[in-house]
């Protein structure tokens, strides 16, 4: 039991600290990305066109979850909210790239 609790904190380990660094920094929102180039706020049920957000990408790490590399992006919207989107892809204002 002590194994698996051990391996299930070294699982993205790297990603873990990098959000957790950027929650400090004051992006604390969780967004998703919708259709029509939209952004979900989870947190307050908002939904921003990416005309009404800035959206940068600041990290890219492995996820040993889904063995797959996953992109740390930061949004800030256009009503001061600050958050977070990590995703597949890079998402940017001009594109969405896989």
């Amino acid at each position: 039991m002590n194994t698996l609790r051990s391996n299930n904190r070294l699982l993205n380990n790297d990603l873990t600290i990098r959000v957790i660094d950027l929650h400090d920094q004051g992006f604390t929102n969780d967004f998703l990305p919708t259709e029509n180039k939209h952004f979900f706020c989870l947190q307050d049920s908002v939904d921003f066109s990416i005309d009404d957000i800035v959206i940068k990408v600041i990290d890219e790490g492995y996820d040993q979850l889904t063995n797959s590399y996953k992109y740390i992006h930061t949004i800030e919207t256009i009503n001061g909210s600050k958050g977070l989107l990590v995703a597949d892809c890079i998402c940017t204002e001009d594109s969405l790239i896989n």
